[in-house]
């Protein structure tokens, strides 16, 4: 494949990402305005949040089959219109459960976006270029990710939460349109899989019984779970709770992004001059790092919402390192049957994250104490799985 294919694929599956990438935090600055209008709870308005995971986590399983039978276009544009059906009932809804009702939706065709854009990475590249595609994207994905609840505080500033859904529907719509009109086929049709239920629970079961796939989709499904857990759950503490003005919290969420953005910029350079397995070793290090000030903050100044962030900007840095090398390595275990393997490692990401922040949001008492031991706790769980991994992967390759 030349280079302006290639480009032209890695700016399709951008736009694809940008819209499932946004609609997790570009409303997570209205919070507190959401909150007050509709009349809820704290742990209600962090449910809008959990039910988007769990739709997530039930349409991830379905895409995977449906691509790999049908090819990827088909099933993205499904999952597109769906996106797009959730997302106006989201801007529309006049009490929670309609919002929570929208979420869902949104959900289900988000899940399509992040496992069908995977998919389609390890389709229109080869190994190699595919993790140099997959670090383009964990440079680029970020940045927007990073002006996303500052463009969400902007807009609840201005306009209200509801022009925050407004925004997300334009996105969907877009990515739809481009989908549906310049999309071409990656999948061909030799290599797809007849949709057989016998087959198909084969190829499942061959996924669900490979230790080293779990291991990996384990530790990045934690780290992820340990981000989105503080991100959503400080977006009501740091400003309900500690009085940080609504305009200054969306910078300190851009704060932590640019974490991952740094990560993100250094990883291809860092692999070149000390190696891939030296760079696994600094990312684990850079949680490590993270999790000790975020720890320290918790116990010496549990209050101050700068010197916590300060921990969580190491943590998300180096958990980028430790995900942007493993992700492309879990996909490569069991090369064949690609779009169930990334619909299950998607699903199972935002299940443990739903998991996780319903959990956090039960446990909820106005202070940083639970959230920061979803964090720690991540840590603590992924040093012993990565240790076996590696471990188990020396005595292969031996």
């Amino acid at each position: 494949m030349d280079r302006k294919t290639e480009l032209k694929y890695l700016l399709l599956i951008l736009v694809v990402f940008i819209a499932a990438c946004i609609e997790t935090d570009i409303y997570l600055p209205a919070f507190p305005d959401m909150m007050a209008w509709f009349k809820v709870s704290e742990g209600a308005i962090q449910g809008l949040l959990t039910w988007n995971f769990v739709g997530i986590c039930l349409s991830g399983p379905l895409y995977g089959p449906l691509s790999d039978a049908f090819g990827r276009k088909k099933p993205i544009i499904i999952a597109l219109g769906m996106f797009l059906v959730g997302s106006l009932v989201t801007l529309f809804a006049q009490n929670i459960d309609q919002m929570l009702l929208g979420r869902v939706l949104q959900g289900l065709g988000s899940g399509g976006c992040f496992t069908l854009g995977t998919a389609i990475i390890f389709d229109a590249f080869k190994k190699e270029r595919a993790l140099d595609a997959t670090n383009k994207l964990n440079t680029i994905v970020p940045l927007i990710m990073a002006a996303a609840p500052m463009l969400g505080g902007y807009l609840n500033q201005m306009f209200g939460f509801r022009s925050n859904f407004l925004a997300i529907v334009l996105f969907v719509l877009l990515s739809f349109i481009i989908c549906l009109f310049f999309f071409e086929e990656t999948l061909p049709v030799e290599k797809r899989i007849p949709l057989h239920m016998k087959n198909i629970l084969k190829d499942f079961r061959r996924a669900l019984t490979s230790l080293p796939f779990w291991q990996l989709t384990a530790v990045t499904s934690l780290l992820f779970a340990g981000y989105i857990t503080f991100l959503s759950g400080t977006a009501l503490l740091f400003v309900v709770e500690f009085g940080m003005s609504k305009v200054v919290f969306p910078f300190v969420q851009a704060a932590i992004l640019g974490g991952w953005v740094a990560g993100s910029l250094l990883l291809t350079k860092a692999i070149h001059k000390w190696g891939t397995f030296n760079i696994k070793r600094a990312g684990v290090a850079l949680c490590l790092l993270g999790g000790m000030v975020l720890a320290l903050a918790t116990w010496l100044t549990p209050r101050d919402p700068y010197l916590l962030t300060a921990g969580m900007i190491f943590y998300a840095l180096g958990a980028n390192w430790i995900i942007g090398l493993y992700f492309p390595e879990s996909m490569e275990i069991l090369p064949d049957i690609k779009g169930i393997t990334a619909s299950l490692l998607t699903s199972a990401r935002l299940l443990i994250s739903a998991l996780v922040v319903g959990m956090t949001s039960a446990l909820y008492n106005a202070t940083i104490y639970p959230f920061s031991a979803v964090v720690l706790g991540s840590i603590t769980l992924l040093l012993p799985m990565l240790y076996f991994y590696e471990k188990r992967k020396k005595l292969v390759e031996a």
